[in-house]
């Protein structure tokens, strides 16, 4: 009974931030409609479970009921980071991310069982299973014959991070320059919302959980506008990857905001369709990102960004 309810409440989240995301795409602004109708229709689901995930928003306080039916926005959505953190139980949530730790860390093998990693965390059946099933969703794991999963250690290794930069930085800035870009006006515009709402904030309030949401649709908006399916798909299961297995870390709060304002001035260059020079900023921004901090003199914008704007 525990996992039904799991898995319906994460239902409800997932639809809960399909509706989220369209406002933003759709620049609903604070206090705008949304109607089950129109939601249903977008998200190809009935209406029943559309009012579900409407009521979860509603007890977040991030829509309102109207008065007279139906809900309203009650947050600016461009500023919001997301519901990913309530996307599972905790128990679920801390298994995943320690079995990302002893992977990382060398402290388990790539090949594992159901009952091992149960005996290793001392966590129910349906715990490790659903750990299990998102990493094999976020490419990290399969299943492989009899009751053994494979777990791809290159993927979260000590140095998978630097092997993740060499990547994107022979792809990313290739996907730009594709003869089929195509560019998505309407996420380009949600985007260009957060960021300067992010562009607003100085280093002490600086939200890095809307920066980190920023961050992965910039880049995954590149990926999907690759006129090239094969480098596309490449690129999008990378950065599902990268997003769920790369550890926490402290980054510096000028940095990300020094990151925002490159993924500004690169945003900028697309709008124009000038994607070789948007590409040679999407290279120096891999760069400059891999070193984690400026390593041009000053705290000024590099050098390259400066001249593009």
């Amino acid at each position: 009974m525990e996992e039904i309810t799991s898995k319906v409440r994460q239902r409800h989240v997932e639809l809960a931030q399909k509706i989220l995301d369209y406002a933003i795409e759709r620049g609903v602004p604070l206090g705008g409609r949304l109607t089950e109708q129109t939601l249903a229709s977008h998200c190809n689901v009935s209406r029943t479970p559309i009012r579900k995930a409407l009521q979860f928003l509603a007890e977040r306080q991030i829509v309102a009921p109207e008065p007279e039916g139906g809900f309203q926005l009650a947050i600016e959505p461009a500023s919001f980071p997301g519901l990913e953190d309530e996307a599972a139980p905790a128990e679920e949530t801390e298994l995943y991310n320690a079995i990302l730790r002893d992977i990382s860390a060398g402290r388990i093998g790539d090949s594992q069982t159901v009952a091992s990693l149960q005996r290793r965390y001392a966590a129910s059946r349906s715990a490790v299973q659903n750990a299990l099933m998102k990493l094999a969703e976020e490419n990290l794991a399969e299943r492989a014959p009899g009751q053994q999963w494979l777990i791809k250690q290159f993927a979260i290794s000590g140095d998978a991070v630097a092997k993740s930069y060499e990547f994107r930085l022979a792809c990313e800035p290739l996907a730009l320059t594709m003869p089929g870009f195509r560019r998505d006006a309407a996420a380009l515009m949600s985007l260009r919302q957060s960021m300067e709402i992010l562009r607003s904030m100085n280093e002490s309030d600086f939200d890095q959980k809307l920066f980190e949401r920023t961050d992965y649709d910039f880049h995954m908006l590149i990926a999907r506008g690759s006129g090239n399916p094969f480098m596309s798909e490449a690129l999008v299961t990378h950065h599902r990857r990268r997003k769920s297995s790369q550890p926490a870390m402290h980054i510096n709060a000028f940095r990300l905001m020094q990151s925002n304002l490159e993924h500004i001035q690169i945003l900028e260059q697309i709008e124009r369709e000038q994607f070789d020079l948007a590409a040679d900023l999407l290279r120096v921004h891999i760069q400059m990102s891999h070193f984690e901090r400026p390593r041009l003199a000053g705290r000024g914008v590099p050098i390259a960004f400066r001249i593009a704007g």
